[in-house]
């Protein structure tokens, strides 16, 4: 094994106490600074921590731009992210590690099949890893999402929007205690775009309108619609369920996008139409867009978009089927597992009839996408089909002997 940096180097050059931190600014600092005082270093001392022919000092340097690289990315430096990366290839390139960091960097750089190619290597190199493999999958993903000129953008609770207030920024309280609801739930809101036309919709857009819109500002999409999978309040906001709906608290979401945007479609199956207007009582039933089974909607050319009604969790969840190869999923499939049926409206006869006819006639290759990060943030119906929801289990026998034969616990 190599050695690691013997603890008798001396820096020359002190280094504040931060730059010693977990924190990726004081990682950043502190691979600058060993980077800066490397050369200095006597490698050829006969000390035994050494190996012979400067090799190890080759495994440091490699190293630590491959740390310097990790942390210029988690600082959101993307281009030195990857110039550190292809400096630790260079010097180690039989190492996964240098493959991965530029993967990563470059995906966030909008070079995606640069990304994945950069990714492959590091897979092929650590078949075993799987953080590798699953971040290898998801540039696989992408690249197939740009040649049909989709783009699929993934936002998480607590991570891309309903974020904590910042040092300096205005603190709410009570809003701030909405986005910590929101990180607890983990849902996903997704933006479809056609890439050609530029227009999307977004999908369930809750908890933090302003966010949202920002994101779609961001990749300079035009917004063409909303979709809602389902009509409960934590995918279309408004008014909290009891107890919470006595304090007047009120959550951003659909009411409020629509008063932005008052020409804007709300694409919304009609048996769930009057749950979304308890929750939002705002609204009315002539300002929707109802999307029985079949319905159709186009972003441009090449983006089509099939509703697919799939009752269960409530009477109208509904699917999104995208160029008939995406599947964006609701509370209906979670990667192994599915919504739960014990909520008004559920149904657990309807739930089984969805997942196994409906959703199981899909293509096993189709993606996934959940409403929540339940699991994971995609997975397909081949995969579920062999150990999750989708595995067959015949129509025999009632709703509730069919259960268990596809959840025996």
């Amino acid at each position: 094994k190599r050695a690691a940096i013997p603890t008798t180097v001396v820096i020359d050059e002190p280094l504040p106490t931060a730059t010693l931190s977990q924190t990726p600014a004081g990682q950043y600092e502190f691979s600058e600074a060993m980077l800066r005082q490397l050369p200095s270093y006597d490698f050829d001392d006969p000390d035994p921590w050494f190996m012979p022919g400067g090799e190890e000092k080759t495994d440091v340097t490699a190293l630590l731009y491959s740390n310097r690289s990790a942390a210029a990315f988690a600082l959101g430096k993307y281009a030195t992210a990857v110039s550190d990366a292809t400096k630790s290839i260079e010097l180690r390139p039989e190492w996964a590690k240098g493959y991965f960091r530029r993967g990563e960097a470059l995906l966030a750089l909008g070079r995606i099949r640069d990304s994945y190619a950069s990714y492959r290597r590091a897979a092929a190199m650590e078949p075993h890893d799987t953080h590798v493999r699953v971040s290898c999958e998801r540039a696989r993903i992408m690249a197939q999402n740009e040649d049909m000129g989709l783009s699929v953008v993934q936002l998480l609770a607590g991570r891309d929007y309903a974020l904590r207030a910042t040092k300096g920024s205005l603190w709410h309280p009570i809003r701030s205690k909405i986005f910590e609801f929101a990180v607890g739930m983990q849902n996903y809101v997704y933006l479809i775009a056609d890439t050609q036309s530029r227009k999307c919709v977004v999908v369930d857009a809750c908890w933090d309108v302003d966010s949202i819109l920002a994101a779609i500002e961001r990749e300079r999409l035009l917004l063409a619609g909303a979709i809602v999978t389902h009509g409960h309040f934590d995918h279309v906001g408004g008014v909290p369920p009891p107890p919470f709906s006595s304090l007047r608290i009120r959550v951003s979401g659909l009411g409020d996008l629509k008063r932005r945007f008052p020409h804007l479609p709300l694409l919304v199956h009609p048996l769930d139409i009057p749950e979304v207007i308890a929750c939002n009582p705002q609204l009315r039933p002539q300002q929707f867009t109802p999307t029985p089974n079949g319905f159709g909607f186009r972003l441009g050319d090449r983006t089509e978009i099939l509703f697919m009604h799939t009752p269960g969790h409530t009477p109208g969840s509904q699917c999104v089927l995208v160029n008939q190869c995406r599947l964006f999923s609701g509370d209906t499939l979670f990667p192994g597992s599915c919504g739960r049926v014990d909520l008004k409206g559920g149904c657990l006869g309807d739930l089984l009839e969805s997942l196994q006819v409906r959703l199981g006639a899909l293509s096993d290759q189709t993606i996934v996408y959940p409403g929540h990060e339940y699991g994971g943030e995609w997975t397909t119906i081949g995969r579920e089909k062999k150990r999750g929801f989708l595995k067959p289990v015949g129509p025999q026998g009632s709703a509730e002997d069919r259960w268990r034969r596809l959840d025996p616990q």
